[in-house]
């Protein structure tokens, strides 16, 4: 019989130790898998890990990179909050896509306006949106007791559907597109580029490092945080010290929803500029935050460099697809060693896996 027990001297070294050793096997297992599987392997490892500095392009190259782990970090922290509070909730993809419809949505009700006054309330509406679709599972969770794994992660699939009916339906386009999807946004109301020749450089990028460090002083120091972190190590305790369970839910759900819902809005107005379809709108932001979350081991810092990690090797894989003619899949599989690593080293470095035969459980019974 395997038991697993918590080891009562786990430091702050150990957990660097922890992280350390995930680190490595995650770049052993994954170079072995990139030999085993690209065509020129030396090439592709190489330019991999320098695609920036490949071809001139550093400022473009690097921008990529922090322009998705912007998506991952914001998300990955609001995703951390639920998990520190012990719930469950998977679904940022589909509250990033409802940000993305709130936001459009918005600017049709405001009369489509052209002045830059309507970005915030844009940025406000997709926030919302997030937040009310996240709420559907907080209300199913508190009344009726339904499982939030289940609930959240369905309702991605109705928010991909909700964006194919918009794109396809009340708000396509005049002009036929493939695949269909509405009009483009005015210049003047999107997140322009800071940069001249670099796109993906827009005014999102300062608004998101804002958004998470506000969130990540709020889990840190402030009576919030704190609940949350009682939450996590004793929910006893916490039920003891009169914190509401389904109030704790209501709460984190609603803010990781809010947050996925805002860098939603963010996309749309930094980086396409229109809805339309999920298989252009959504890029699995909201699932690799969940690995991002878990990579930062929950902690603001942690998921901060977690979400750069993830960013730059996902802007590699691209590079390599494209370059190389390499199977871009490589980001995600490297996603997917990363975290079983994390979940291996830490088992083994904070908890004693010991092994009991039968034979030693029936001496010890009286």
């Amino acid at each position: 019989m395997i038991q697993i027990t918590r080891r009562a001297d786990v430091t702050a070294v150990h957990s660097l130790l922890s992280v350390a050793i995930a680190a490595v096997l995650t770049i052993v297992i994954s170079t072995g898998v990139l030999f085993l599987t690209a065509k020129a392997p030396v090439d592709a490892l190489s330019q991999l890990l320098t695609y920036p500095y490949q071809g001139g392009t550093i400022m473009v190259q690097w921008s990529k990179a922090l322009n998705m782990a912007a998506y991952l970090g914001v998300m990955g922290l609001g995703l951390s909050i639920c998990y520190r509070a012990n719930v469950w909730n998977i679904g940022a993809e589909g509250q990033f896509a409802m940000g993305g419809i709130g936001a459009f949505g918005t600017w049709l009700l405001l009369g489509s306006p052209t002045a830059a006054w309507a970005i915030p309330c844009l940025l406000i509406g997709g926030a919302l949106a997030g937040l009310l679709w996240a709420s559907i599972p907080a209300l199913l969770k508190t009344r009726a007791n339904t499982n939030e794994l289940l609930t959240s992660l369905m309702l991605v699939y109705v928010a991909a559907q909700t964006l194919f009916f918009v794109s396809n339906g009340p708000w396509q386009a005049p002009v036929r597109y493939s695949p269909p999807q509405t009009i483009v946004l005015p210049e003047t109301v999107q997140l322009n580029a800071m940069l001249t020749g670099v796109p993906t450089f827009h005014a999102g990028l300062p608004i998101a490092l804002g958004l998470f460090v506000v969130i990540a002083l709020l889990v840190l120091y402030t009576p919030f945080g704190y609940r949350l972190k009682v939450t996590e190590t004793t929910p006893r305790a916490a039920r003891f010290a009169g914190y509401s369970p389904a109030a704790t839910v209501w709460a984190v759900f609603l803010l990781s929803g809010a947050l996925s819902g805002v860098m939603g809005a963010i996309y749309l107005l930094g980086d396409i500029g229109y809805v339309t379809e999920e298989s252009n709108f959504l890029r699995g932001f909201g699932f690799s935050a969940i690995v991002v979350a878990f990579l930062g081991r929950l902690h603001p810092v942690g998921i901060l460099f977690a979400a750069l990690l993830l960013g730059y090797v996902a802007g590699g894989a691209s590079w390599i697809q494209a370059n190389l003619r390499e199977d871009d899949s490589i980001a995600g599989f490297i996603e997917v060693i990363a975290l079983m690593s994390t979940l291996a080293s830490a088992l083994f470095l904070q908890y004693r896996v010991t092994w009991r035969g039968i034979i030693a459980q029936t001496q010890e019974s009286p």
